[in-house]
């Protein structure tokens, strides 16, 4: 694998990693400058 292909990957599985709620939390928790709760989901 190039590392254009690497970068597109990577771009690829992290837009995944974001629709997730566990995401969603860390993100909120980050904001508030909290510790984030996972899930799992």
């Amino acid at each position: 694998m190039g590392l254009e292909q690497a970068i597109e990957a990577e771009a690829q599985a992290q837009a995944i990693c974001m629709q997730t709620q566990d995401f969603t939390r860390a993100y909120e928790a980050f904001v508030a400058k909290q510790k984030p709760v996972f899930e799992g989901n």
